[in-house]
């Protein structure tokens, strides 16, 4: 709306249209006087109309005003007033539809009504009200029209800038999406088309720079400008599946050459650097049935190194005779594989001989136990079982002897006999190591330990049961 267009609009209660002449309304008249006043007055106002009217009214578009028809012959007051009510629907309409900023966007019916509007004004001008009322009217129709179909042009412009988009037509894109706006200021959708079309010249600008990276095969640069990006416009889909798709890329690679470097390891019995390897691809890629495989691969060697320390650690324990120390180390074993044939043979032997060491033990520990009958006789069962000591258990043959010689020695006792009850009694023995014990109901046994030699005379033995038990 021009600026005179709008003077007229400060108050529409005393809008006139051009031409149109105030009346008084006080006072006498001088009918002669004001006869001549009001000639000179029609002279002058034709004068302006002739000379300074054309230059004040806006100038009407070829296309759009018609031609101006001669002054049609019924002119009356009812279409002057017409006229007047139809400009002041239009100066209403527009003054609100300009509030809206339809300027911004209800082209071509906006221009197209303030044209009418201007060729209006002429035609009222030169009181060419039939004229005028047409064109008056044809302006409110331009606006009317614009006033109902900003939905319509809203929707319109939100498809276009939408296919724009997606065509990286950024231009057109941002023009359509202003278009919204202008309609409708918080618009979402336009809100957020705006701010993809605004940065999808950066966004295009990091896709080439990837998509060079990628062909020249450096992942990483590419991989870098995608996720650029895909942060410079979240919803861009291209740079989000390109994103996913190069990140895809470098992870295959890296499983590819971890898991090489995993096997290459368990070939050369490395299982430390097997599991660090294999960690770092499961990592990279959870549950991969080939990770599975290798780490069950990792495990049957880690056991079977586990084995193979114990059997070593078993196998000094034997040369030691440490038999109890190799049951210990036999029964780890056969946790860790229970069909360790090593162990399971192993460990029977073991333990025979840790029992046996344990019998021997028994009587070597305490002398003084097979200088009874039962005792004695056990400890010979033992000797005849034990026979002779293998040549790697010198421990067991010294065990053997020790038992050997003590038996021997008891068995001379016993075999001199029970000599009964006396207060003293003489007794020729041949020369060897003798025990002589005295028993007495209700005391402790009395054992005296001699030994004769050729040559020597022992010293009386005094054999006394003293201590009541």
């Amino acid at each position: 709306m021009d600026a005179r267009r709008q003077s007229r609009v400060t108050d529409t209660t005393a809008l006139q249209p051009p031409g149109q002449t105030h009346t008084a309304t006080s006072g006498a008249p001088d009918n002669s006087r004001w006869w001549w006043i009001a000639l000179a007055g029609l002279l002058l106002l034709g004068l302006a109309v002739i000379f300074a009217l054309p230059g004040l009214v806006d100038p009407v578009p070829e296309a759009t005003v018609p031609a101006q028809p001669p002054p049609p012959a019924g002119d009356t007051a009812a279409l002057r007033d017409t006229a007047h009510q139809t400009l002041q629907a239009y100066l209403q309409l527009r003054a609100r539809l300009d509030l809206d900023n339809a300027g911004a966007w209800g082209e071509p019916d906006w221009s197209e009504a303030a044209a009418r509007a201007s060729a209006a004004d002429r035609y009222f001008a030169q009181r060419q009200f039939t004229a005028a009322v047409r064109d008056y009217q044809a302006a409110l129709d331009h606006l009317q029209q614009l006033d109902a179909s900003r939905s319509e042009i809203l929707a319109t412009a939100l498809e276009a800038a939408t296919r724009a988009l997606s065509a990286n037509n950024v231009d057109t894109a941002i023009a359509q999406f202003q278009t919204v706006l202008a309609i409708e200021p918080e618009h979402p959708a336009a809100t957020r088309g705006l701010a993809q079309a605004s940065s999808r010249r950066a966004v295009l600008e990091q896709m080439n720079r990837a998509q060079a990276a990628e062909t020249n095969s450096d992942l990483e640069a590419a991989r870098a400008a995608y996720r650029q990006a895909t942060q410079l416009d979240t919803a861009y889909e291209p740079a989000r599946v390109a994103l996913q798709r190069v990140t895809g890329l470098i992870n295959t690679r890296d499983f590819t050459a971890t898991m090489t470097r995993a096997l290459a390891a368990l070939d050369a019995g490395q299982t430390g650097a097997a599991g660090k390897a294999l960690a770092e691809a499961e990592r990279l890629q959870p549950g991969n049935s080939a990770v599975r495989d290798a780490r069950q691969r990792l495990r049957g060697m880690r056991a079977q190194a586990g084995l193979d320390s114990l059997r070593k650690q078993a196998s000094g324990k034997v040369a030691a005779e440490d038999w109890q120390a190799a049951t210990e180390l036999y029964r780890k074993a056969l946790s860790i594989d229970a069909s360790a044939g090593f162990a399971s043979e192993g460990l029977r032997r073991a333990e025979e001989r840790s029992a046996l060491h344990a019998q021997f033990d028994h009587y070597l520990e305490t002398p003084a136990r097979i200088y009874s009958a039962v005792p004695l006789a056990n400890a010979g069962k033992l000797l005849a079982a034990a026979s002779e000591a293998p040549p790697d258990e010198p421990r067991l043959a010294g065990k053997i002897t020790a038992l050997r010689e003590l038996v021997t020695g008891a068995s001379v006792i016993h075999r001199v006999g029970r000599l009964g009850q006396f207060n003293s009694h003489q007794l020729e023995l041949l020369p060897g190591d003798y025990t002589i014990v005295g028993n007495r109901p209700g005391y402790r046994d009395v054992r005296k330990a001699i030994t004769l030699r050729p040559g020597m005379s022992p010293p009386p033995l005094v054999v006394r049961c003293e201590e009541e038990i």
